[in-house]
């Protein structure tokens, strides 16, 4: 079981697409349902008043509806997408020491790293073919990879480049994660992996049941192995990432569970204290949308 807490870290550049949205202006009077651009954001005006005041400071006559195409992988969310329809990159600034950075919600045919002074660290195809016999390896659909994670041969920090290149003509970013992957023991098996449901459902007097579709979110149930020499540092570790969005990787082998990795939260964490030379903890991790 790793566990991956992201650093915040600085865009010096963002060749992404720009977004098309006009930027707000304040000497503009602007009607119900017109969308402005500011602050990296888009926003949607509620009134049509002659205001001229700022989206983010009059939440009663603006609603913010989503981050601008640039700034979209850097939010929280996973199902906002940077969209760009050719190759792009960006180069960012880590002043903390990191070796794992996370792809999530991309589609793209190849990632690639550079470091400050051009050296190439990692340069990964997104592109694979996944075979269980000989016909499927030489026959079988090539698939690509929607999420994936790099980690490094080694601990850097300070700027390095990340190049993105497009599959045909889509290269889109969901979210970028950097940070430091952690080990906080040994996953027991059997986990649970299942999914939390947000359509909603009516049904009228006649039995006719409507669905309205929403999102689902992942939701994990792990059992961690560790030392009891071990358990105060992991204990620590586990209460710093409480309400902080983080990676949580469940099976790290090549043909482990995929299914085991999610972006999320930390719902629920249980230590039964024992007095045996190893001990079990639970967690339960929700994964966002």
């Amino acid at each position: 079981m790793t566990i991956v807490k992201p650093f915040e870290f600085e865009v010096l550049e963002n060749l992404a697409p720009k977004d098309e949205t006009p930027l707000w202006n304040k000497e503009t009077t602007y009607k119900s349902d017109e969308k402005v651009q500011f602050k990296g954001f888009i926003w949607v005006s509620a009134s049509d008043e002659d205001t001229h005041e700022e989206p983010d400071v009059y939440f009663d006559k603006w609603v913010k509806f989503a981050p601008t195409n640039e700034n979209a992988f850097l939010d929280d969310e996973l199902s906002t997408q940077t969209i760009a329809s050719s190759d792009w990159s960006i180069k960012i600034k880590c002043d903390e020491s990191f070796d794992c950075i996370a792809f999530l919600n991309l589609f793209m045919s190849k990632i690639t790293i550079e470091t400050k002074d051009g050296k190439i660290i990692s340069e990964k195809s997104m592109i694979y073919r996944k075979s269980r016999t000989w016909w499927e390896y030489f026959f079988g659909k090539f698939k690509i990879n929607k999420d994936d994670i790099i980690f490094l041969p080694f601990a850097i920090r300070g700027e390095i480049t990340i190049n993105f290149k497009a599959m045909g003509d889509v290269a889109n970013l969901g979210h970028l994660l950097i940070g430091k992957k952690e080990f906080v023991g040994i996953t027991v098996y059997p986990a649970s992996s299942t999914y939390l449901n947000y359509s909603k459902t009516s049904t009228n007097e006649w039995g006719v049941t409507n669905v309205v579709a929403g999102k689902k979110a992942k939701y994990l149930e792990f059992v961690v192995a560790i030392e009891k020499k071990d358990f105060d540092y992991y204990d620590d570790l586990i209460s710093q990432i409480y309400n902080t969005k983080a990676l949580f990787i469940g099976d790290e082998n090549e043909n482990g569970f995929k299914k085991l990795t999610t972006f999320g939260i930390l719902k629920d964490y249980s230590a039964p204290l024992e007095i045996d030379d190893y001990l079990q903890y639970k967690l339960n991790i929700q994964g966002l949308i």
